[in-house]
């Protein structure tokens, strides 16, 4: 069993509320992680059994299970449970009395938001980090938001490619070649074919997979929805209800655009990723997209990371009217930090201008800059500017 890094934080908020609710894709080891936590009773709602009981009368159900905390997992199979966890935590405010899993974002679930707002605490799993198919923490997010930066840091070589194709589906790292090409295929048709139907009234649901092979082909790149609309046959309005369909199943993660001015960050075009870059390299199937499938490896560990770490930025992109880009952008606690990322083992002058462009825009918030690139060692190109190995994200400690 791989380490979780974010079972502390679950232990953290057990101890002081009544539910806590564990998110995160389908087969990305909740089920697992709760149970090895050893926290209370365990059940599942993908157990016909069990999900009939509770959907039939949920409070009765509950009361059943006696005063034992409770672990429910795939909750959002009945969602009715909630209104009736609710009732009984507004009797009972004992910390720690319920702890849900589900593999949809519980703000999506039916009237979740006023059920059981200040009473619960929603944590996010995601796939595997690098950091913890290797056992060890490192502190990259950290680091790159203290005053000081090591520049006489080296790394070892990687196989970058081997690690971004691979992804960090638990069953997905255990296999190689066409048997973890096999799963991806099998892992889709599971998800659209179950949690979909549960989720949402969807007709076409053969177009579904088609729409995750042209996102597959526009990764960590700005949004064009009415493109994507016309190129997949959709209405405007059904496009969207299905790219939001994807970020609440936990397939799709999508990061704005950063301004200065807060207010034009909400009508610039936002870059979409996908949870997992086995997942996009299945879906590309033999096409070279190595640069942004790096890309998206890049964000999503960064991602990993802040659910785990003293850090915890808000996420996005930057461009300019001229078409000066950053690749990504993280803001904390009032400091500006932008990353690009590069696949080449070797870097000009050239590469960090759109680090000074974002540099101009955020004035004196900007706190420091890098480019993750292919080599081995950290430079220090000008004054809060690096060119920092793109390994430095599991190994700099």
């Amino acid at each position: 069993m791989y380490p979780r890094f974010l079972a502390a934080r679950i232990r953290e908020a057990l101890a002081d509320t009544p539910v806590v609710f564990l998110e995160g894709a389908r087969q990305v080891g909740k089920s697992t992680l709760v149970r090895s936590l050893g926290v209370g009773r365990y059940l599942t709602l993908d157990d016909p059994l069990v999900r009939s009981a509770a959907a039939q009368d949920p409070l009765a159900f509950l009361l059943a299970q006696g005063e034992e905390p409770l672990i429910l997992d795939e909750v959002q199979r009945v969602p009715e449970l909630l209104l009736s966890i609710k009732r009984l935590v507004d009797l009972d405010r004992r910390p720690g009395r319920f702890l849900l899993t589900g593999s949809a974002n519980v703000l999506a679930l039916p009237r979740v938001a006023e059920a059981l707002v200040g009473r619960m605490e929603v944590l996010t799993l995601w796939p595997l980090s690098e950091e913890e198919v290797r056992g060890r923490r490192g502190f990259f997010l950290e680091i790159l938001f203290s005053q000081g930066f090591p520049t006489s840091w080296r790394t070892e070589a990687e196989d970058l490619e081997s690690l971004v194709r691979r992804g960090g589906f638990p069953e997905a790292v255990k296999r190689e070649g066409r048997r973890r090409l096999v799963w991806f295929r099998s892992y889709l048709r599971t998800l659209l074919e179950r949690d979909v139907r549960d989720l949402a009234r969807i007709q076409r649901l053969e177009t579904l997979p088609r729409l995750l092979e042209f996102l597959a082909f526009r990764l960590a790149q700005p949004l064009n929805q009415s493109e994507l609309a016309r190129l997949v046959g959709l209405p405007l309005s059904t496009l969207r209800e299905y790219l939001a369909l994807l970020e609440a199943l936990f397939l799709v993660v999508r990061f704005p655009a950063w301004a200065a001015n807060p207010e034009k960050r909400l009508v610039k075009a936002p870059k979409l990723y996908l949870v997992d870059t086995g997942l996009a390299a299945s879906l590309l199937g033999g096409e070279d997209r190595f640069g942004f499938l790096l890309e998206n490896f890049v964000a999503l560990e960064l991602l990993k990371h802040a659910g785990f770490g003293e850090v915890e930025p808000r996420f996005y992109h930057f461009r300019t009217h001229t078409g000066q880009e950053v690749d990504l952008v993280l803001e904390w606690e009032g400091r500006v930090v932008g990353l690009e990322v590069k696949a080449a083992k070797s870097l000009s002058a050239r590469d960090f201008s759109g680090l000074r462009a974002l540099r101009e825009a955020a004035g004196e918030r900007f706190f420091r800059g890098a480019v993750l690139y292919g080599g081995q060692e950290v430079l220090a190109v000008e004054p809060g500017l690096y060119a920092v190995p793109i390994p430095a994200l599991w190994r700099l400690e």
